[in-house]
């Protein structure tokens, strides 16, 4: 898709985000979550920002998890090789929560890249309906690409003093920013001392 067409399906999406949560028995905070950071995508046009937004969605959806009572379901930061619709491929950085993905950069590929389907919600295209957690396994013995190799070897404070030097808000004052605008209260600091060390982890069959 391009950053048009979702513009136009953001309500939509949202709506439909709300309605497999729903169906799939997921909290309806991580819906939250995960249209904010959407819509913060599409807000500043962030166009092939898979791992940066991935990064931040990881690190809210693990809060939201640590504040809930008894066993959560773990929250992992993924990085791999996809496959596209149309048949292509693509080294790509998502969030797995429990078994399911949870994608919501995969909408807004970078430029030249593959075309690509809706954001994915709880392994759901919300553009299309469709159950695609298959593309995000189907490849999962293909080598990563030199630029996704780095990425893959950084620890997330390394990743985020990375992409520092394009100026503007860090990585972890972007997540402070989304999860004021759904009332969840965050520190900078914090979140850079508690996820700082994290890994992206190799896409499994699983």
């Amino acid at each position: 898709m391009d950053l048009n067409e979702v513009q136009r399906h953001l309500p939509r999406f949202e709506r439909d985000a709300a309605t497999v949560a729903e169906q799939m028995g997921d909290h309806q905070a991580s819906v939250m979550i995960y249209v904010e950071v959407l819509r913060h995508l599409v807000r500043h046009r962030q166009s092939g920002a898979c791992h940066k937004y991935s990064a931040i969605l990881y690190v809210l959806l693990a809060e939201f998890e640590a504040q809930l009572p008894g066993d959560a379901p773990e929250v992992s930061l993924r990085i791999g090789v996809v496959r596209s619709p149309d048949g292509g491929k693509f080294d790509h950085s998502w969030v797995q929560y429990g078994p399911a993905v949870y994608d919501a950069t995969v909408c807004l590929p970078m430029e030249g890249g593959s075309r690509t389907g809706g954001p994915v919600f709880a392994s759901h295209d919300l553009h299309t309906g469709q159950f695609v957690h298959g593309l995000y396994t189907e490849l999962v013995a293909d080598e990563l690409d030199d630029d996704a190799q780095r990425v893959v070897g950084w620890t997330l404070s390394e990743y985020a003093s990375f992409i520092a030097q394009e100026g503007g808000p860090s990585l972890w004052e972007i997540a402070v920013e989304i999860g004021a605008e759904i009332g969840f209260p965050l520190n900078a600091e914090e979140l850079r001392v508690r996820y700082g060390e994290t890994l992206r982890l190799r896409a499994n069959l699983s």
